[in-house]
């Protein structure tokens, strides 16, 4: 079998690699079938409404809807069509109107531009990519407050430009992503507030083609497809977009920042994270012993390219006059390329997160290594207190200093310091270089963090299996009925 009869192209929709991208869920979303039935569909709502205002003959109208199924439709002359009139649109209305019938035909896109129509079947699709993306959310906080819950007590080294600092608690470095996690969850439903609205104003926004009452006609028409109906046209105010490919791009870049920093504790010289591991996952073709973190670094590489697309939407702000297709045709790839790597980067991070493996003998090793260098900033107060801050600060620097650069211990050179000698016990330095003591509200700020994350899982989260699925159409024709090739 030739499979270049059915080339695919993108890495998206790669039968081999699609998986690391995307997923079979999202590529539905965007499949060329749905789209086309999307536009059928959104046709068909704009007929109901009509019919109900006394626009068009109800029976016409019932007709129209009951013929709005691409499978009634030539598809390959669509096809042919588009290519023919170099018209998005027109080639789909011509092939509904053979299969509605003359009278029915009439009524097809009556008042509507081609832009009101696929803006609308647009954020349909938002709706649905909305809808994956605060289910896998749900589940992603759901494990980091699980995770912010079983380690906010293991003390472990903090640390800052790369460099040994401070001692906290993997649950608050937890937390803090948790935190920031719960922020993206409010921005999310900010978008789905003021994105997903429906576009029905005809060629430059004043509805003068649609009847003796057009607001009427869009608020039924809206809420028919369950969207927002919006105040005026939005042809070339795309801000809606940018604002969700830029919220897009915020969360997968704090994803990102996660991944990445399991990244960094799973090297070798620090060993305390690791992404999951089975037998079988190969790192190198040379290197037999390799255990390479490539699902963390997938997921910077998707945050990457959603920002990439997102900057696309920023671009599409920029238009002339009433309409134009500069943004239109932007949305077309941009949307689509971020909603598809945000879904394959959500659907990375949950299997990394849920198989997280922690190492906490590495974790213990690694902190009793430096147990007291991490412990100078206890060490200046306590000696502080003797001879005042800032020459505590001198003194435990220039012994810091000697340590770093001799290999001796920092302990031993303060225990053999006279004036530490002379007024500090060995014990009361071995107390104050306890990472343990010196971890502040590490503990409680953790704790804080996963009882709000609780709160918002209760009102939130997903209550069962049920509703792990995402609220898609089932039965909709698609074209992408290889399900094996992610």
């Amino acid at each position: 079998m030739d499979c270049c009869q059915n080339p695919r192209g993108h890495i998206t929709d790669s039968r081999y690699y699609s998986r690391g991208y995307t997923t079979l869920e999202a590529r539905m979303v965007f499949c060329d079938q749905r789209r086309l039935q999307r536009w059928l569909d959104v046709e068909a709502a704009l007929a109901m409404s009509q019919a109900s205002l006394g626009m068009v003959p109800a029976q016409l109208a019932k007709r129209l809807l009951d013929t709005a199924r691409l499978d009634l439709l030539d598809c390959e002359a669509i096809k042919q069509g588009i290519v023919a009139t170099g018209h998005s649109l027109i080639p789909l209305l011509d092939e509904w109107q053979k299969a509605a019938g003359p009278e029915a035909a009439r009524f097809i896109h009556y008042g509507a531009t081609t832009q009101d129509i696929q803006d609308t079947a647009q954020s349909l699709e938002l709706k649905d990519i909305l809808a994956i993306v605060e289910r896998d959310l749900a589940l992603i906080i759901e494990e980091l407050t699980k995770l912010t819950e079983k380690h906010r007590q293991q003390v472990i080294i903090g640390r800052t430009h790369g460099q040994h600092a401070l001692p906290t608690t993997l649950g608050l470095k937890i937390a803090i992503w948790l935190d920031e996690m719960l922020r993206h969850a409010e921005r999310l439903q900010e978008c789905r507030r003021r994105v997903p609205v429906s576009q029905l104003f005809g060629g430059v926004g004043t509805m003068a083609a649609l009847g003796a009452h057009p607001r009427e006609l869009l608020e039924d028409f809206s809420k028919r497809l369950g969207l927002t109906a919006p105040n005026t046209a939005w042809h070339t105010a795309r801000d809606r977009i940018a604002e969700f490919l830029s919220c897009l791009g915020m969360l997968t870049g704090t994803m990102a920042k996660i991944a990445n920093e399991i990244c960094q504790l799973a090297k070798n010289e620090t060993g305390e994270l690791e992404e999951p591991f089975h037998m079988g996952k190969i790192g190198s073709t040379t290197m037999p012993h390799k255990r390479n973190p490539e699902l963390c670094e997938q997921v910077v590489v998707l945050s990457r390219l959603v920002k990439s697309a997102a900057g696309l939407g920023l671009d599409g702000l920029i238009n002339e006059h009433e309409r134009d297709y500069r943004a239109v045709r932007l949305e077309w790839a941009g949307l689509v390329d971020a909603s598809l790597y945000t879904c394959g980067l959500f659907d990375l991070l949950k299997n990394i997160l849920k198989g997280l493996i922690v190492h906490p003998d590495r974790i213990e090793r690694n902190l009793n290594a430096s147990a007291c260098l991490i412990s100078t900033e206890a060490l200046m107060f306590l000696v502080g207190n003797k001879i005042g801050k800032q020459a505590a600060h001198k003194l435990i620097y220039e012994i810091s200093m000697e340590a770093y650069n001799s290999g001796a211990s920092l302990c031993d050179l303060l225990n053999n310091h006279p004036m530490v000698k002379n007024s500090f016990s060995e014990s009361e330095i071995r107390a104050a270089v306890d990472p343990a003591s010196h971890i502040g509200l590490a503990v409680k700020q953790a704790e804080q963090v996963a009882d709000l994350a609780r709160k918002w899982l209760s009102a939130n989260g997903p209550k069962d299996q049920s509703q792990l699925t995402c609220p898609l159409a089932e039965n909709d024709q698609c074209c992408l009925t290889d399900s094996t090739s992610v």
